[in-house]
């Protein structure tokens, strides 16, 4: 039955839209896959399209919208950091969600993704040609070293997660392993030249430190603003070290809840927010902001800014 919906689905936008405006909880829109491009709207302004290849991700997005069910929070706060930003790399970008969004925020900004895996990078490729964005797309993982390494990930058709840290799939069956490119970011950087770097996605599944080591003297030149992904304390505890004196503020991000100001990091594993002070206090972020009032406030305040407005 669920493979004649799925088809159906596929087949038919009109009947996928007229279903898209019912409130169909999470546990019947998880079943509701289907292949074709969408849209997906970051506000009534800004929007981008994706290419729908059947997976949990797009389907998500398509269903319970940008900034309602997968990752949140993170989406939101990302559409705020990204309307401000000159410059923005997405390290682990798989398909491109979050390179689409930044470009749809800021379309004059220069957004460069990071995808390691050749048949995920064809993916993020078609999303990139899809809307017609000038999205730089480098088939490479980020580390401590550039030149060649090897990465871990499920032998399945679409991985969410893949390492160059072995330990981050340890215990799974039937794991690839696949000599890749590797860039350090530093000499990345001193190769393209050019504006600083604003603002960082990093989902690197237990590999942060060696990306960051990679970052060299930039962190400390351009204070960048990270959305990253932090899996436990013993991790946390080394990514902290990188900012140190450098009047950053952390926040640890509850998807669908809030972002809460912390000192430790990666007490609770998943995504966080490392940002300057100022740039905090300028989007509004206190010692604890709602999942909605990032919606509300600080996206507004981003543009506005952007566009040279109080």
């Amino acid at each position: 039955m669920s493979k004649l919906v799925n088809r159906l689905l596929s087949s038919s936008i009109r009947v996928r839209n007229a279903l898209r405006r019912l409130p169909l909880p999470q546990r019947i829109y998880r079943h509701l896959h289907f292949q074709g491009a969408v849209d997906v709207s970051i506000d009534h302004i800004h929007h981008f399209q994706m290419r729908h290849f059947g997976y949990q991700v797009e389907n998500d997005l398509f269903w319970s919208g940008y900034g309602n069910g997968w990752e949140a929070t993170s989406l939101r706060l990302w559409a705020a950091l990204a309307a401000r930003s000159g410059q923005i790399l997405d390290i682990g970008a798989n398909t491109g969600v979050y390179s689409l969004a930044a470009k749809a925020m800021n379309v004059d900004a220069r957004v460069i993704a990071f995808e390691p895996l050749a048949r995920i990078a064809a993916r993020l490729r078609e999303n990139v040609a899809l809307n017609g964005l000038d999205i730089e797309v480098i088939e490479a993982g980020v580390s401590d070293s550039s030149g060649k390494s090897t990465i871990f990930d499920p032998d399945i058709e679409h991985a969410y997660s893949a390492s160059l840290n072995p330990d981050m799939l340890s215990g799974i069956e039937n794991v690839r392993k696949t000599e890749i490119s590797v860039v350090r970011i530093d000499d990345f950087a001193a190769e393209r030249g050019g504006s600083s770097i604003d603002l960082v996605k990093l989902d690197v599944e237990k590999h942060e430190i060696a990306v960051l080591e990679g970052f060299g003297k930039i962190i400390a030149r351009d204070c960048p603003s990270f959305l990253l992904e932090i899996l436990g304390p013993e991790y946390g505890a080394e990514v902290k070290r990188f900012f140190k004196g450098l009047d950053y503020a952390f926040f640890a991000i509850e998807e669908g809840k809030c972002v809460r100001k912390v000192e430790q990091l990666g007490a609770t594993p998943g995504n966080h927010l490392l940002c300057q002070r100022s740039l905090a206090h300028a989007l509004g972020l206190g010692q604890e902001t709602s999942h909605a009032g990032i919606c509300t406030s600080s996206v507004t305040k981003a543009i506005r800014s952007r566009a040279g407005l109080r």
